[in-house]
């Protein structure tokens, strides 16, 4: 699934990187060899049983005294709440049975179906990270508060919503641990121990 990505980051990047593609598990990487190592929205789609091999990997490959930095999914945020409320369950249901009576239709007029696939996600509760402690220091800030579809929808592309998104950011710096406990995305900094 990452070589396409990877082909992009080699046109950007040039000979300034290296790629590596395969599973994160088998490549093999030189204990405490990176001065930083930064993992975007990729540790909560490994499955959850793995995710704190593959953490723990991450921080064995970086150097002492040096951060980890991961943005991961907070599966316990105030919009979820909103979003499991029975009104608001009720509506999606009935969105959902409109869809599927469409695409059903729409299947029935077509003869190339191709199967939608979906990519595996698994959260774990913010207070999981506790678990790192025993070989890193670990904070935890927020990094952005919605995905980008809830932000798009209740923060206007105009002037009000720059000023939103500046009310946004000051209350993120002056509340972390709120934003951090009810908002999306939290990023992780697991600053491993010096021997």
């Amino acid at each position: 699934m990452s070589s396409g990505a990877l082909e992009k980051a080699k046109n950007k990047i040039g000979d300034h990187g290296v790629f590596l593609h395969g599973s994160f598990f088998d490549i093999p990487l030189e204990e405490n060899f990176f001065d930083c190592t930064v993992s975007l929205h990729t540790i909560y789609h490994i499955d959850k049983d793995k995710q704190e091999e593959a953490v723990r990997k991450l921080i064995k490959v970086t150097k002492p005294g040096s951060p980890v930095i991961i943005v991961y999914s907070n599966p316990h945020t105030i919009i979820s709440s909103i979003r499991s409320s029975f009104p608001i369950r009720a509506l999606k249901k009935a969105k959902r049975l409109l869809k599927r009576a469409e695409n059903e239709t729409r299947i029935e007029n077509r003869s190339d179906i191709e199967q939608e696939v979906s990519l595996y996600f698994y959260p774990h509760p913010i207070e999981w990270w506790d678990r790192f402690s025993d070989i890193a220091y670990v904070q935890i800030l927020p990094w952005r508060s919605f995905t980008s579809d809830t932000q798009k929808r209740i923060i206007p592309n105009n002037k009000m919503g720059g000023i939103m998104f500046n009310l946004l950011f000051f209350l993120e710096e002056r509340l972390p641990v709120f934003f951090v406990k009810h908002f999306q995305y939290p990023m992780i900094i697991l600053t491993k121990r010096k021997s």
